[in-house]
């Protein structure tokens, strides 16, 4: 196509014309009369094509062709004039710069001691729209056989020596492996040389990839790109930063290779000579082992057999288990089971694995949980813990359900529980109060606690027949603590009977499946179980990863102090003296940072031991090394403990825990802080 260029640069010394001819000799010194051919000098110095140059000199009229650079003869017969003095012409569009040599009538050749030069007006007319690295650039226009360098996008400049063919109307070059799309720039001879460039960019051809096959695929399996231009790539980096060099075959529009170990899912990014990266639009996915489901949780490390159902879990060579390290032999394996025998020395958290192909990760959607090994609070009265206490005895029950007030399934402390199987929708687990005293009195709080096998399930508390209290909505596998105000609880002045009934509608007439156990009366609320915390930073001791800090501003920490715990032997103590002092950090320096793959809560509890009155405690979480704080406020109460539970996506939604800190808000006082993890 037609194209229009400008300078872009020309020399900036500009050469005077000179109308003085250039002098020239032919031999040592002249000899006047002689009948030899003599040149004496020809001109002007600088003349353009199809200017006229004049040849001063003796018995020129002997010349019979005049030869210029690189072998255009112009014989007598185009002269514009000659006489033995003299002989003039046009200069010919394809002379270049050089000697010029005379031939005579005689069969001599006589050559000039100085250079001819021209003012050369370089035009480009159009170049190739598109052409690929290594292939040829076709560039025509006029005078382009005066053109020095071609120079291609980052300063690749190809020399005249290096062009594939030049003439006056056409110039081919080939395209070096590392150009760029952009414009080029020429550099021209000639008595005003010229730097110039094109208005237009030339188009340098890029791989592109049309698909990846397949684009779900498993470690060391064969992936093929297809796409064009694929020659051109040197390197193919997969997601996860794995680089392959060696293809195992290549061509234009196709790459096949073999998918290493390490990959994980994202999109291929191909490298080519040209610093150029070509980014695919599809990502690959890497086919990975998945739990959907693992039985029996809680379970009992030593005792029972975890099942794990998912899909591609023939791909698991391994799993590694919190405390217990790696299980690699299994009760039984396929693509959708894995069985095996927890160990004794197996711990709550989340479930590693390894692959056959040595790929290692967290077991998306797999907890080991363990049963609550929190104890439970003193109450001020019982009316069942480990059998019936103070005169209550069993009655009937009513509704379909079946009771059984000695069952040692699932005792939540010591060594026996209420068990209830309820099929019908209302049906109620009765006690009864064979004293004719009103037991309730003087107390505040009636407390219980609650275990439903395998589902969501809601409970109504009673007092004889009288009106209802509803406790909250809680999940099934695990001990709820029921605290009732007996304020709410209609009747609770002259109490002979309690019930605890069902209260899940008609979708509970189903078998359904609970516990009851530790039933009694408290004057004050009593503290709850100990969080279920299935991945500790903090129980008794800082757990691995973390080292533990000291903090900052004057703040003192005791990682070990037996005054005054929330669960096991000792907590942190803690005394702040203001100024946002910091305390209780602790990192995983020189570590790998605390994975919270499957974790939603983190969790901890605060005494107040030394406060005044409701202050707030700041927790601050960093992700990983360097990495943004993000931060969240509890309030404390004095001379109290109190369980908190801050939802990851408040604290940035972190994939990792570098450091956790804790942090005053500007007061001064003292504080325990226990039973540190995740949920």
């Amino acid at each position: 196509m037609k194209n229009t260029f400008k300078y872009i640069f020309q020399w900036s010394v500009s050469l005077m014309v000179v109308l003085a001819l250039v002098f020239t000799t032919a031999c040592e010194e002249d000899e006047i009369g002689t009948s030899e051919v003599q040149l004496l000098s020809f001109g002007p110095a600088g003349v353009k094509h199809g200017e006229e140059i004049t040849f001063i000199g003796n018995n020129l009229n002997k010349v019979s062709s005049i030869v210029f650079k690189p072998s255009v003869e112009i014989s007598s017969d185009a002269f514009t004039a000659q006489s033995s003095s003299q002989i003039k012409l046009a200069v010919p569009d394809a002379a270049e710069a050089g000697l010029v040599v005379l031939k005579t009538t005689d069969g001599d050749t006589l050559q000039t001691k100085t250079i001819l030069n021209f003012e050369v007006p370089v035009v480009i007319s159009s170049f190739t729209g598109e052409v690929k690295p290594g292939n040829n650039l076709t560039i025509t226009g006029d005078k382009l056989n005066w053109i020095e360098t071609v120079t291609f996008p980052s300063d690749l400049t190809v020399n005249k020596d290096d062009f594939v063919s030049q003439s006056l109307k056409e110039l081919v070059v080939t395209v070096p492996m590392d150009a760029q799309s952009g414009f080029i720039t020429f550099s021209s001879g000639g008595t005003e040389p010229l730097t110039f460039g094109t208005e237009t960019q030339l188009a340098v051809s890029l791989p592109a990839v049309t698909s990846l096959s397949p684009e779900s695929i498993r470690h060391t399996e064969d992936l093929t790109i297809n796409g064009t231009n694929l020659d051109l790539v040197t390197e193919v980096v997969l997601p996860g930063e794995v680089s392959i060099t060696q293809f195992k075959s290549q061509s234009e529009t196709q790459i096949v290779l073999s998918v290493p170990a390490t990959t994980v899912k994202g999109t291929v990014t191909l490298k080519q000579v040209s610093p150029v990266d070509v980014v695919t639009s599809q990502e690959l996915t890497i086919i990975l082992p998945v739990a959907t489901s693992v039985t029996p949780s809680p379970a009992v490390p030593g005792q029972d057999v975890m099942v794990i159902t998912g899909t591609d879990l023939d791909l698991v060579a391994e799993i590694v288990l919190p405390g217990a390290g790696s299980i690699s032999t299994f009760a039984s394996q396929s693509a959708t089971e894995i069985s095996f025998a927890i160990p004794e020395s197996a711990t709550q958290g989340a479930l590693n694995y390894v692959t056959i192909h040595g790929y290692e990760s967290a077991l998306e959607g797999a907890l080991l949980k363990l049963p609550p090994t929190g104890g439970f609070p003193t109450l001020d009265y019982y009316i069942f813990n480990d059998g019936f206490q103070n005169g209550w005895e069993a009655w009937g029950g009513w509704g379909h359900v079946s009771q059984d007030f000695a069952n040692n399934e699932n005792p939540a402390s010591g060594e026996i529980a209420i068990k209830a199987v309820f099929n019908d929708a209302y049906g109620a687990i009765q006690l009864h109060n064979t004293s004719a005293a009103n037991v309730f009195s003087g107390y505040n709080y009636l407390v219980f606690y609650v275990y439903v096998e395998g589902e969501e399930s809601d409970v109504i508390a009673q007092i004889d027949n009288n009106g209802d209290f509803y406790p909250a909505h809680f999940v099934g596998d695990k001990w709820h603590q029921i605290v009732v105000p007996l304020a709410d609880l209609e009747g609770s002045d002259n109490v002979s009977e309690l019930r605890i009934k069902n209260n899940n509608g008609d979708a509970a007439d189903n078998n359904t499946v609970v516990f009851v156990d530790e039933i009694g009366l408290t004057v004050d609320v009593p503290l709850g179980l100990v969080p279920d915390i299935v991945t500790f930073i903090y129980n008794d001791a800082v757990s691995s990863p973390f080292g533990q800090g000291g903090g900052w501003g004057g703040t003192t920490t005791d990682f070990a102090n037996s005054e005054n715990s929330r669960s096991g032997e000792s907590a942190i103590k803690v005394t702040y003296v203001g100024g946002w002092g910091g305390a209780a950090q602790f990192g995983a320096w020189g570590n790998t940072p605390l994975t919270t793959s499957g974790m939603t809560n983190l969790a901890f509890s605060v005494y107040g031991a030394d406060i005044s009155g409701e202050v707030s405690l700041q927790v601050n979480l960093i992700p990983t090394e360097g990495g943004t704080s993000s931060s969240a406020q509890v309030t404390l109460k004095a001379n109290e403990w109190t369980d908190f539970e801050i939802p990851l996506s408040s604290l940035g939604s972190p994939g990792s825990i570098f450091e956790l800190q804790f942090q005053d808000t500007d007061w001064s006082g003292t504080i325990f802080i226990d039973h540190i993890g995740l949920k």
